[in-house]
């Protein structure tokens, strides 16, 4: 794959704020072979006004507005699957920004490997106002791995690609994915890169070229009291065990991480509480072992950038 042509999907919603800076941080890419496909879900806030003036761009192929609201990120992602002509799709999410090398370090990547599926970079939070925070998430190098010791390696305890705007992906596999992810709530992105990373190598880039923007209160801590991620994490173990994506060790692992998440959560009542124990069949008396050495993996994770 030489000098392929990259399709990038701005899915937008109420993003007004940000959208100036996120289209601008496209447009000023180095590596200049890209459509833009800027996509509204019917925003309440002045969206339109921002896109417009971008109808005319040279780069820009279509924006489209929705009239009526899909309620679902991957109805969106669908829609600019059906709108790309490129060979490589970049979801570039309407409130993030990125550097200006972002594509041309990640098509780099594919163009020395033929067999890569997805590539992406590290990220590092922003936040409302821009200023910038701690890196997301690490590697010790960029490497190169299979799609199934990458998901071993990287997908078992939850998602190491924090948000769609720092990766590059094949067109011809997404497009043919299961739809399983689309029933997810709050974790399918996760399951979308592990179908991904079935079909081929992956790549992951040391570099932070993504600025994933957090704001100070978010969805993720509500999915959690309310055990939405717990049942969506049980499900994509299920789909990880019955298609042998994971080893008897790393089964053990996950099951142990698990039941730490399941601990140190305060459920929003003892019925959800016992729901998800139920779900993981958490032991009676916890096994501390699993427990401990989760502990232990996320201090070398953390600290010193050892992965296992």
């Amino acid at each position: 794959m030489k000098h392929p042509l990259v399709s990038v999907i701005i899915p937008n919603y109420n993003h007004a704020l940000y959208l100036d800076e996120r289209i601008q941080s496209v447009l000023n890419q180095s590596y200049g072979r890209f459509e833009v496909i800027i996509l509204d879900d019917l925003s309440k806030d002045n969206s339109r006004e921002v896109m417009e003036k971008y109808r005319d761009h040279p780069h820009v192929s279509h924006i489209v507005y929705n009239t009526e609201n899909s309620g679902s990120t991957f109805k969106q992602w669908a829609k600019g699957f059906a709108l790309a002509k490129g060979e490589l799709i970049w979801i570039a999410e309407s409130d993030d920004s990125c550097s200006p090398e972002l594509l041309q370090k990640l098509v780099a990547e594919f163009e020395k490997d033929d067999d890569l599926v997805l590539a992406y970079s590290l990220s590092l939070f922003i936040d409302e106002h821009g200023h910038r925070h701690k890196p997301a998430n690490n590697v010790m190098r960029t490497m190169h791995l299979d799609g199934k010791d990458y998901i071993q390696r990287y997908m078992e305890f939850g998602n190491h690609i924090k948000n769609a705007s720092c990766a590059l992906f094949k067109k011809e596999v997404a497009v043919h994915l299961n739809p399983i992810y689309t029933r997810y709530k709050g974790s399918g992105d996760r399951m979308f890169w592990i179908l991904i990373a079935e079909h081929g190598r992956v790549a992951i880039v040391n570099e932070l070229l993504n600025y994933f923007r957090r704001y100070s209160s978010t969805t993720t801590s509500r999915m959690m009291v309310n055990g939405v991620n717990f049942r969506e994490g049980f499900k994509t173990f299920q789909y990880l065990c019955s298609h042998n994506l994971l080893s008897r060790f790393h089964v053990f692992l996950v099951k142990g991480y698990y039941w730490n998440e399941i601990y140190k959560t305060d459920f929003v009542s003892a019925d959800v509480k016992k729901e998800i124990e139920d779900l993981w069949q958490v032991p009676r008396f916890r096994c501390a072992f699993p427990i401990l050495f989760i502990k232990i993996i996320n201090i070398l994770q953390s600290k010193y950038k050892i992965y296992i």
